[in-house]
């Protein structure tokens, strides 16, 4: 597929997007997570959708088990990073582990534990959440960090930030800032970014991924897989940070209504506690009697 037909002459890319709409966005951070994990939380990014779960932080050995379990595997198909060396630190550290349903990618590809791709990802996202994380609160310990791949249309690692930041927040991780990634890509002809890439945008175009930080503007994430002109790349970088700052209204929004939903359910569990210590109500006074 050539590179103009990704716009046509009215304006509109393969999905009739314009190049600065984003994809239909959804960010949950769901109630009841499986055994063994603290929190859920599902992002749907058009037609990519991914689930991410956080187990801990727990003792390192504990983890380690926990691991073996199978937790962070439940196709049978996944990739993990190598665990950061922090506790030698008295710091805690983060391993992120990346399983694939057989049935989500386009190309059908079997994803094997070997995959260099999935490795990469998995690697990308605990680079990118070290900085944040304020892991000097949890010496020795280990947070895992499980995404799962339901189904993919490019933009999979701008997703698998995007979930990994929720499913921390639902876990109760201290973190400095919300991490909202993005993807962009670079139209030449005619010249103009496009935001949220499809998977045909992203196998067509230069294209960078980045995570910022929407509070300090930092990034703590940028990839870039080809080279691009200097000036294509400001271009990029600055719509980039416009479309996580759109992100951040969108998940600031979930996480407001999560809390309060929280708050509400240990409002209920704590009426329902006091009233159960006070034990059956009874009436131990006599019962006035009207007579004629």
């Amino acid at each position: 597929m050539s590179r103009v037909e990704l716009l046509s002459s009215g304006g509109l890319r393969l999905d009739n997007r314009r190049p600065y709409e984003l994809r239909s966005i959804e960010f949950d951070i769901l109630p009841n997570p499986p055994a063994g994990c603290d929190s859920v939380a599902r992002v749907e990014h058009g037609l990519t959708k991914l689930m991410g779960f956080v187990s801990g932080p727990r003792d390192s050995a504990e983890s380690n088990r926990t691991v073996a379990t199978g937790l962070g595997n439940p196709t049978g198909n996944s990739a993990s990073s190598n665990p950061s060396n922090n506790n030698n630190n008295q710091n805690g550290s983060i391993c992120v582990h990346i399983s694939t349903a057989p049935f989500n990618s386009i190309d059908r590809k079997k994803i094997g534990r070997s995959d260099k791709k999935f490795a990469d990802l998995a690697q990308a996202i605990q680079n990118t959440f070290e900085p944040v994380v304020m892991l000097h609160l949890y010496p020795r310990s280990t947070i895992d960090i499980y995404v799962q791949v339901l189904q993919q249309d490019g933009a999979l690692l701008q997703a698998a930030i995007n979930v990994t930041t929720l499913a921390l927040i639902g876990a109760g991780v201290s973190i400095s800032d919300y991490v909202l990634s993005i993807s962009v890509g670079a139209l030449s002809t005619p010249s103009c970014p496009l935001l949220d890439l499809t998977n045909s945008e992203q196998t067509d175009l230069p294209n960078l991924t980045i995570a910022a930080l929407p509070r300090s503007q930092k990034l703590t994430l940028l990839q870039l897989d080809t080279r691009i002109n200097i000036l294509t790349f400001e271009s990029l970088l600055e719509i980039g940070l416009e479309a996580c700052l759109v992100l951040q209204l969108e998940m600031d929004r979930e996480v407001r209504r999560w809390s309060t939903h929280l708050n509400s359910a240990i409002h209920d569990s704590l009426d329902y506690k006091s009233q159960s210590a006070q034990g059956p109500v009874s009436n131990q006074n006599p019962q006035i009697m009207m007579t004629d």
